[in-house]
């Protein structure tokens, strides 16, 4: 039995791939500063409570460990650029301790989540593929891009097998609504409760949303195929959808008109993220299984059950 570590495995993207690590019969241990938000975690993982600057809990989980999946980041982007020195310290100086711990332990794979809405900065050309000029223009893109190549450093230098993939913008069941990431739950949740949704600029911002669980199915996928010469990896979804069409979309799953509050553009906001995911198609044999209509209807219908009996 294959046995992991998910770090950040009580968040939105983390706690689905703990259950799919479980439900292809995984060892799995969850290292995250606080418990499963929805919903228990399932009595099969192992839980342990902390975060990456407790060297002594990170060695622990790491015991016996072949794969580590690495999804704690504990800033977004206008937080990071509000102070990107401490985007660094709480970032990249632990994950910086966490590589150097995985090569004492001779962890067989890394897997890291970067972000592909950040690392290419502003496109030059569409879609976007795993060539394409890194130029990140917010702080979170910059530290993302960073441990990638201090990645490829601890490989070159000790061995380190990793793979990276880089994700355009996952959504689905226990992503918050109540936060500031997400547009898709925010949307969402919004619409149904006749509350204003700030469109920062037009709306003509795009990006390629996708489903969870497709998500899942890479992450399981890279750290279990053979890799030859690429590690790095897009994942997204199959069309670009603008800010106001999914606004449309969220309108027509929930059968209410949206209050919109056009707010001026954000600089770091790239305008438009469509990824090129042909590489993990043919490397990886992956490719998004759940259509945008049926992913929405999905996270509407637990997010009706979620908040109605919560509120």
């Amino acid at each position: 039995m294959k046995k992991a570590l998910v770090i950040g495995g009580n968040g939105f993207i983390g706690s689905h791939l703990v259950d799919g690590l479980l439900q292809q019969e995984w060892d799995v241990t969850v290292l995250d500063i606080q418990e499963r938000r929805f919903g228990p975690m399932p009595a099969a993982a192992r839980f342990v409570q902390g975060d990456l600057s407790q060297s002594y809990l990170v060695r622990q989980a790491l015991a016996g460990t072949d794969v580590v999946f690495h999804l704690a980041w504990a800033t977004i982007h206008e937080v990071a650029n509000r102070d990107p020195a401490a985007d660094i310290h709480v970032n990249l100086i632990p994950s910086l301790h966490l590589l150097e711990a995985c090569k004492e332990y001779d962890i067989h794979r890394f897997v890291f989540v970067s972000s592909g809405g950040t690392v290419y900065g502003l496109p030059q050309e569409l879609p976007i593929a795993e060539t394409h000029p890194q130029e990140p223009i917010n702080a979170y893109g910059i530290s993302k891009v960073t441990l990638e190549k201090y990645l490829h450093m601890f490989h070159h230098l000790h061995g380190l097998e990793y793979s990276i993939l880089r994700p355009s913008v996952p959504y689905g069941p226990r992503q918050n609504p109540l936060g500031r990431q997400g547009a898709v739950a925010v949307f969402l949740y919004r619409v149904a409760r006749g509350l204003p949704i700030t469109i920062w600029g037009d709306g003509s911002v795009t990006r390629d949303y996708f489903y969870v669980s497709d998500l899942v199915d890479g992450l399981i996928m890279a750290a279990e195929h053979e890799l030859n010469i690429h590690r790095i990896f897009n994942i997204g979804g199959s069309e670009e959808i603008s800010l106001l069409r999914l606004l449309q979309l969220a309108e027509e799953t929930v059968g209410r008109k949206a209050v919109i509050d056009y707010q001026p553009a954000r600089k770091f906001d790239a305008p438009r993220i469509f990824l090129d995911t042909q590489r993990a198609r043919q490397e990886l044999n992956w490719q998004p299984k759940v259509s945008m209509r049926e992913g929405l209807a999905q996270t509407w219908a637990w997010m009706s059950r979620t908040f109605d009996a919560n509120e």
